[in-house]
C-alpha cells in the first residue's frame, strides 16, 4: 500500500491486503478506516490498546488512529477501506452522536458468534459495493457515489446497533465503561495531555478512584503508565516526519523542550528519538 495515502486521502479507498505495511513502525491514519478480518488472526496496537483480529471480526476508527500490526498468522488477510474526513463528516452530520460515542468506545466487533452470522454477510455486501465503486478510476459522479454509499452505510450500522448498546450497557459494569471512556479519551489526547487529573476530571471521578479501574482491567497497569504508552507511539509517529526536528516534535507532543522529550523518549523505548530515527531510516532503506 502507498502509506502516503494515509495522510492525504482524497477520495474513499478500497483495498485487499495483510497489513505488512503496518509492521515495521506505527502509522498514524488520518481519515477513517474500517477493516474486516476475512482470514487467519492478528493484533493490532494503537498505542496503549491492543486489539485482536480474527475471521469474522471488524474494526473501525471513524476519526482515524495511529496503528501498528504487532503480528500476524502466515494466512493473515483483511478487507480495508478508507474514507476521508471530509466525506464522514458530510455523511455524519445528520446521524445521531450517541452512536458514535459507542463505536468510539467499543470499535472492535466479533460477527463471529451464531446470532451475528447474517450481520458478518451483510457488511461484506457493504464492502463488495465499495470494491465495485472505489477500485475504478473515478467518474463525473464520484463525490455523489461516495457520499450517498457512506451515509447509507452508516445507516445500516447504526440500525444495528440499539440492540447491542443494550446488551453492552447491561452486561458491563460502570467500572468497565469509565475504563473504556478513558481508554477512548487517552486515544483522543495524550499527544497533549499527559496528566492523570486531565483525564480524571473529564470522568468526574477522581484520580484515585481512576487508579483503582485501570489497575483492574488493565492488568494492573496505572493511569499514567497507560497514558505514557499512548504518547510514546504519538511521539514515535511525529519522528518518522523528517521534516520535523525534535525541537519541533516536542513543541506538537506538549513537551517544554527537545531534553525534556529525549529523557522522556529513551525512558520507555531504551533508545533516544536520533537514534530511532536513524533506525527507521535504515529500514526503509532494506
Amino acid at each position: 500500500m502507498d502509506t502516503s495515502l494515509l495522510s492525504s486521502l482524497s477520495g474513499i479507498y478500497y483495498e485487499e491486503s495483510n497489513l505488512d505495511f503496518l509492521l515495521p513502525s506505527p502509522l498514524y491514519f488520518n481519515c477513517g478506516v474500517q477493516i474486516l478480518c476475512v482470514h487467519g488472526n492478528g493484533v493490532i496496537s494503537t498505542g496503549a490498546q491492543c486489539f485482536h483480529l480474527q475471521e469474522m471480526s471488524e474494526i473501525i476508527f471513524w476519526d482515524g488512529s495511529i496503528m501498528q500490526l504487532l503480528h500476524s498468522s502466515d494466512d493473515f488477510q483483511v478487507r480495508m477501506v478508507l474514507y476521508p474526513k471530509r466525506v464522514f463528516l458530510q455523511a455524519a452530520v445528520s446521524l445521531d452522536t450517541t452512536f458514535f460515542n459507542y463505536m468510539r468506545e467499543f470499535p472492535l466487533y466479533n460477527h463471529g458468534q451464531e446470532k451475528d452470522a447474517q450481520s458478518w454477510e451483510k457488511v461484506n455486501l457493504w464492502l463488495d459495493m465499495a470494491k465495485m465503486l472505489f477500485t475504478q478510476p473515478a467518474g463525473l459522479f464520484k463525490e455523489r457515489l461516495e457520499l450517498n454509499f457512506l451515509q447509507s452505510m452508516l445507516m445500516w450500522i447504526f440500525s444495528t446497533i440499539p440492540d447491542t448498546y443494550v446488551s453492552v450497557a447491561r452486561s458491563y459494569t460502570r467500572k468497565q465503561l469509565l475504563f473504556h471512556r478513558f481508554m477512548h479519551l487517552i486515544h483522543e489526547h495524550a499527544l497533549r495531555e499527559h496528566q492523570v487529573g486531565f483525564y480524571a476530571d473529564r470522568l468526574c471521578i477522581s484520580s484515585r478512584y481512576l487508579n483503582e479501574i485501570t489497575v483492574e482491567y488493565s492488568k494492573g497497569k496505572t493511569p499514567k503508565e497507560l497514558i505514557d504508552e499512548q504518547l510514546t507511539v504519538e511521539i514515535k509517529v511525529q519522528l518518522n516526519k523528517l521534516d520535523l526536528s525534535v525541537e519541533e516534535v516536542a513543541g506538537i507532543c506538549c513537551f517544554p523542550d527537545s531534553s525534556y522529550l529525549s529523557r522522556f523518549f529513551k525512558k520507555h523505548t531504551g533508545i533516544t528519538p536520533k537514534e530511532f530515527r536513524n533506525r527507521e531510516k535504515g529500514k526503509r532503506l532494506d
